[in-house]
């Protein structure tokens, strides 16, 4: 680290406050965030939760990161556990509060101020939301925000899209910091025998087409858009598979299953669920997916990137930029070149998929390595401390 703290600060005190702690993009960086910044003496690290525990909480838990835990359920005992959050506060007395989604955002402020923390930082990670796909309780958050954008010292955004559709929705901040989310390439990687290991877990050999999506079922993930392609795709490739990995992707989902019969895919689709093993999983994999309508910087793209893992993602957010010329880029919404790009990658020969594989893992060690966004984090928390004192 090219700097340290002086000495009238100490140690410099940084809390978190995030929606939950399910796998996703937002709470899988803030995970590597305070994790990987453990072994910088300068920087302590907490973790305020609205909900439960979720994936990450015992990952959290075992690096020994402070983790608190305030159930809201929204009720009227909700201010009770809001007085805890204000307490908390009061007793860690942090330098910096970030706040992670839409929710934390408005909830850290509030709460923020109130308890007179010295810094306030917001975190944007999409970009263009929908909102009509969402409680009204959510919209009304984002208005909110909006009216209240000019009070937090910073937003820090993981993507330039989602800059531009925030300032398009009317916020208006004191500052805008983008930092790119970034990835560990030593917990994901290319490895053959978990390749060969999970596809015989599903009965699978080398001649079968493995294409994987990992997302949450959420409405701007735009699942309808990955069966409706998926479909079109099985008529000409019967040995092709689909395997969905995420939160709510499961049997017990009747929307799922719905469009899963819909397009013919009873037999050659395979629902994993939620899970916190994926570096597991994605090596599996010949193709990767995201078939949203929006999006900012998608987490998924780096993770499949850096296991050496072929793309084919909607052109949302930034993922033309995370990408670049390692994989294919298709318009959202359009199921037909979802299923063409597919085809295209699917015709190369499997040294040719490996060879671009490669490529796409050495995008990301080089620009979107884990230790090199940590730095870029904690060099702005430095500069928000020593500027503010």
């Amino acid at each position: 680290m090219p700097w340290c703290l002086p000495a009238r600060f100490g140690c410099m005190k940084i809390l978190h406050l995030i929606t939950g702690l399910s796998t996703g993009g937002a709470e899988m960086m803030l995970f590597n965030l305070v994790s990987h910044s453990m072994d910088n003496p300068n920087f302590r690290h907490g973790v305020v939760v609205l909900t439960g525990q979720g994936v990450f909480g015992q990952k959290l838990k075992q690096k020994g990161i402070p983790t608190y835990y305030l159930y809201l359920q929204g009720r009227p005992s909700d201010v009770i556990a809001l007085f805890r959050f204000y307490r908390i506060l009061r007793h860690y007395r942090p330098h910096i509060l970030q706040t992670w989604l839409y929710h934390s955002d408005l909830i850290g402020l509030l709460i923020g101020k109130m308890a007179g923390v010295q810094s306030i930082l917001w975190s944007i990670r999409c970009s263009l939301v929908d909102f009509d796909q969402y409680a009204w309780t959510t919209k009304l958050i984002f208005k909110l925000l909006i009216r209240l954008s000019h009070l937090p010292d910073a937003v820090i955004a993981n993507s330039f899209a989602g800059t531009i559709s925030h300032r398009q929705s009317g916020y208006r901040c004191k500052r805008w910091v983008i930092i790119p989310n970034g990835f560990d390439t030593e917990r994901y990687k290319p490895n053959k025998e978990i390749r060969a290991s999970f596809r015989k877990l599903l009965s699978l050999g080398e001649s079968n087409f493995i294409i994987g999506m990992v997302a949450r079922y959420d409405p701007m993930k735009d699942y309808s858009n990955f069966f409706n392609a998926a479909g079109r795709l099985s008529i000409v490739f019967p040995n092709v598979y689909f395997v969905v990995a995420g939160r709510g992707m499961n049997k017990t989902n009747y929307d799922v299953m719905k469009m899963i019969q819909k397009h013919g895919l009873n037999n050659n689709t395979f629902l994993l669920g939620e899970r916190d093993d994926l570096q597991e999983i994605i090596p599996s994999f010949d193709v990767g997916t995201l078939s949203s309508f929006s999006e900012g910087f998608p987490n998924v793209l780096g993770e499949y990137m850096s296991c050496g893992v072929p793309i084919v993602s909607t052109n949302v957010g930034d993922s033309a930029n995370i990408i670049g010329n390692t994989g294919i880029i298709v318009p959202p919404n359009n199921p037909e070149a979802l299923a063409k790009a597919w085809f295209d990658l699917l015709v190369m020969t499997p040294e040719q998929r490996v060879e671009l594989g490669m490529k796409a893992r050495q995008r990301i060690v080089e620009k979107f390595s884990i230790s090199k966004v940590v730095e870029k984090y904690e060099n702005f928390y430095f500069e928000i401390l020593t500027r503010e004192s």
